[in-house]
């Protein structure tokens, strides 16, 4: 199946499982159930944007400076209404309630102190400095629509509108197979033909920073009846099962075969992308089950590209978008029949992004995935990519992307010899 038919097909499957009320404490990257709507302005006053004066501008001549003003008191963040007194300055602290009468803020760097005076330096307007109510949010406007995901900043803006709990949907529920007679697990020392089973912590990191639930993680060989026995235990209590080996046509890539004697019914068995062209993917009743490669690089790719779409509209969310147009510096050959993409480095440089391909394209290799902060995507039957072409990036990790003020061993990793592209 074509990438994009695939892609398109896994992300109109699913649905939420329900919802639930949790607390605002708790509700940090889970996926808003209701749209909330501010019950009021926030904030209800008018507040002083400075430290310095308060002041009623009609009070001035003509607002032109300077021109002396007696003081009469101060407020402070948290004071009850104040009534300001016509034809004085009232002391105010930053976020203070603005005094009945006054409307407007000398800024305290505006303005010459006297012992019991203040002369104004500069003309002052009516709302200068002054955070009239419903700066934040007006009441009845929306703090959060259904389906947001809830960053640390939209927590904040709830809180601030007094909400301490919220309808959120539930987590959806992943269970992990890790499969191959060559595994074994992290902590185990490898005898000569095996390796340490790095799918399980690759994809399970995923999952979880996803938001979502990772509620089993087993690991089986490639006999038969074990594999059956180890998928139908998976199988259970999950929305969605991910397996990762034996998804090719090998002698021992058992697990499409079992899973269709278990009853599975396969949208697709392989997909024209690279890496991941084994991928594929099924329905076991209620359970969605992706089938994934066991090579580290093509499980990556493959679970970003075609099952974290799935995940977020489990999870009710809309499907994350993280693509930018990046400038290349560096050479990519696109193929004739499958969608390609590409590991690479991703920086900021002189205002404009840059991207550089990782040299080796192996989809065996976990370095690989782990030093790429990106992926350059290109489409299949694509034109031979030179540098200083435009193209499509989807960043994974931003935290990772170079800006101008980097270091110098990041910035002589860009100005090095472009490497050339490997692919194993």
């Amino acid at each position: 199946m074509i990438f994009d038919q695939a892609r398109r097909l896994i992300a109109s499957r699913g649905k939420p499982r329900g919802t639930e009320t949790i607390a605002l404490a708790d509700a940090l990257g889970r996926v808003a159930a209701e749209t909330v709507h501010a019950a009021e302005d926030l904030v209800p006053f008018p507040r002083s944007a400075m430290d310095g004066f308060a002041v009623a501008a009609g009070d001035l001549r003509d607002g032109e400076p300077p021109q002396e003003l007696p003081l009469s008191g101060a407020v402070f963040a948290g004071d009850a209404l104040a009534v300001h007194r016509s034809g004085t300055a009232t002391a105010v602290a930053t976020g203070a309630p603005l005094p009945l009468g006054a409307d407007a803020v000398v800024p305290i760097e505006d303005v010459l102190s006297k012992d019991r005076s203040i002369v104004i330096k500069g003309p002052v307007a009516r709302g200068d400095h002054v955070f009239p109510p419903g700066e934040d949010a007006r009441r009845g406007d929306v703090l959060a629509f259904r389906g947001d995901r809830l960053n640390a900043a939209r927590l904040a803006l709830l809180a601030a509108a007094g909400t301490s709990s919220l309808l959120v949907f539930e987590r959806p529920r992943v269970g992990l197979l890790c499969t191959g007679e060559e595994l074994v697990d992290v902590w185990q020392t490898p005898r000569y033909g095996q390796i340490r089973n790095s799918n399980a912590t690759l994809i399970a990191s995923i999952v979880t920073s996803s938001g979502a639930r990772l509620v089993s993680c087993g690991r089986c060989g490639d006999d038969p009846t074990d594999l059956r026995s180890a998928l139908e235990r998976a199988l259970g209590n999950v929305d969605l099962l991910v397996t990762t080996g034996g998804a090719s046509a090998g002698p021992r890539d058992r697990v499409k075969e079992a899973l269709t004697d278990l009853g599975a019914r396969f949208l697709f068995q392989s997909v024209a992308l690279r890496p991941g062209r084994p991928t594929g993917f099924a329905e076991i009743g209620p359970v969605f089950v992706a089938v994934l490669p066991g090579n580290p690089a093509a499980a990556f790719v493959a679970f970003s590209q075609l099952v974290a779409p799935l995940l977020s509209r489990l999870a009710g969310a809309a499907p994350r978008e993280h693509t930018v147009a990046a400038t290349l510096r560096g050479r990519i050959v696109g193929k004739a029949d499958r969608h390609y993409f590409v590991f690479a480095k991703l920086r900021q440089r002189d205002g404009a992004l840059a991207v550089e391909p990782l040299p080796d394209q192996c989809s065996a290799l976990v370095a690989t995935a782990a030093r790429a902060n990106c992926l350059v995507s290109v489409p299949p039957a694509a034109r031979l990519y030179e540098s200083g072409d435009v193209v499509l990036v989807e960043v994974l990790d931003w935290e990772d992307v170079a800006f101008d003020d980097v270091g110098r061993a990041d910035a002589e990793l860009f100005d090095a010899p472009t490497p050339e592209l490997q692919e194993r």
